[in-house]
């Protein structure tokens, strides 16, 4: 059966040739089905120093300068890859571009992480939420979807814990006063979601300032939760 499965795969890969989600390459037949190797280096791991309150790549030991400057409502952020190069041609095809088929990549890193890192047992996985404006217009909340393969992966229920109440802009475009004026009251619980009480891990693509993800722990803590982490598939490091 394995055998005939290998087959199947290899015949598609032929019909079908794979490209580098990082740079478009095709790639070789036998070969990784993700990445090229030059951008193979760019979805490695950061190893170096990292704030301790949110992860994200520092050049000094203890806090960044975000977790520093504000009231911070999450207790741990996990952040895999830095936002650049190849990592960020990825996300964003993944975003803007439909290539919902790359969850299940990037559900695996966010998988493998966990297993590696995260050691602190939650009751939820849930996502960072998408207007329904926009969410039609994508067709699929990238976050939600690579949340759904961690959650099964890691063996926690996914549930729906929040709802973006209003549109906001992109907050890429944004600097940090207007981003928390963006995001001020976006968010509300979820009709009968089960907070209080409960330790939860929000799942995103993307941490840069951390104004979303602490907007979303914020609402999550005055509903009860015990305990808010978030994992981003990616972030900004702290000099961006």
């Amino acid at each position: 059966m394995k055998t005939m499965k290998k087959a199947a795969d290899l015949l598609m890969r032929i019909i079908y040739p794979a490209r580098c989600i990082g740079c478009g390459k095709l790639l070789a037949i036998d070969g990784d089905k993700w990445l090229c190797t030059d951008c193979t280096e760019d979805f490695t791991e950061h190893k170096g120093l990292r704030c301790l309150v949110c992860g994200r790549p520092t050049d000094h030991k203890g806090k960044c300068s975000d977790c520093r400057s504000g009231s911070i409502y999450f207790d741990k952020g996990y952040c895999i890859l830095e936002y650049k190069d190849a990592v960020r041609n990825a996300i964003l095809k993944f975003k803007y571009k439909y290539k919902s088929g790359y969850a299940k990549y990037f559900g695996s890193l966010l998988s493998d992480y966990a297993k590696r890192n995260i050691e602190f047992k939650y009751d939820y996985v849930t996502a960072v939420p998408l207007h329904k404006k926009r969410l039609r217009e994508r067709g699929y909340n990238q976050s939600e979807l690579i949340a759904k393969i961690l959650a099964k992966n890691m063996g926690v229920a996914y549930k729906e814990l929040l709802v973006r109440q209003k549109p906001t802009l992109p907050q890429n475009r944004l600097n940090k006063k207007q981003r928390q004026d963006n995001i001020k009251n976006a968010f509300i619980p979820a009709k009968g979601a089960d907070i209080e009480g409960r330790s939860i891990l929000m799942v995103d693509d993307i941490f840069t300032t951390g104004t979303t993800m602490n907007e979303c722990a914020k609402i999550l803590k005055r509903q009860g939760a015990y305990r808010v982490d978030f994992i981003a598939l990616s972030c900004r490091s702290e000099e961006y």
